[in-house]
């Protein structure tokens, strides 16, 4: 377990104002152009939300260490340009299951928390 040091994007923005527990991660996410921050970092047991920080992307999942990067599936549509890069704690998941049948083909993805996220197939080789 690594304690990691953010700044997050919700309040004013001061040196190592969020700290985060990195075996706690889930996945990690570039923020969308109407939310704050530059990266969301999903953390177990958390829910839906996330916290912003205004770290890049880059700099976020080099100090995680081992995640995965997937093609994000929206069962919508993707939103704006096209399906966003997750970047998956693999260490996190339960289980995955595969919808091969929809187009394009995805993967539920199962945390350990129950939490579901679905990825574009194919999976990334560590997964």
């Amino acid at each position: 377990m690594t304690i990691l040091s953010f700044n997050n994007a919700s309040d004013a923005a001061t040196h190592d104002d969020v700290r985060i527990n990195s075996s706690a991660v889930r996945f990690v996410e570039a923020s969308r152009p109407e939310q704050k921050g530059q990266t969301t970092i999903h953390l177990l047991g958390q829910g839906e939300v996330g916290i912003p920080v205004v770290e890049p992307v880059d700099e976020v999942i080099a100090a995680i260490g081992g995640l995965a990067a997937a093609g994000r599936h929206y069962l919508a549509g993707a939103s704006g340009a096209g399906a966003s890069t997750v970047y998956v704690a693999v260490a996190n998941i339960g289980y995955l299951r595969p919808n091969k049948k929809a187009k394009p083909g995805f993967w539920n993805v199962y945390f350990v928390d129950g939490y579901e996220l679905r990825v574009l197939d194919p999976l990334p080789p560590e997964m």
